[in-house]
């Protein structure tokens, strides 16, 4: 989760003027192709003050072939691109990797599979 520095306001009242403070974002169902150097999210923004408040939803993209970042939320009339530098691209191919080999360690480690977990997509 990250607590948003200056998070977006949406009114709680249709026409009303009573903003609530949209804090909360987090990233869920995170898909990581680890053949195509992938991830894909999708981004929950919430408020902890109103949490009745509906969630705005948005998606989160980064594609390493490509070194592009691009997170949009509809509701909020955001979108953002964002090219990638070397050492940030190589970061996020570091980080799908090693969560790849955690998650086949694991499934090894618990017995589920038999073999060894040997880095590599």
């Amino acid at each position: 989760m990250i607590t948003l520095t200056t998070p977006p306001e949406v009114n709680t009242v249709l026409g009303g003027n009573t903003p609530a403070s949209y804090n909360k974002f987090v990233l869920s169902n995170i898909n990581f192709d680890t053949v195509a150097k992938v991830v894909q999210a999708t981004v929950r923004i919430s408020s902890t003050a109103l949490p009745d408040m509906a969630p705005i939803q948005g998606t989160l993209n980064i594609n390493c072939a490509t070194a592009v970042l691009t997170i949009e939320a509809q509701q909020l009339d955001y979108y953002r691109r964002v090219v990638l530098t070397g050492p940030q691209n190589t970061s996020v191919q570091t980080q799908i990797t090693n969560a790849q080999n955690a998650l086949e360690s694991g499934l090894v480690t618990l017995g589920l599979v038999a073999g060894v977990q040997a880095p590599g997509a």
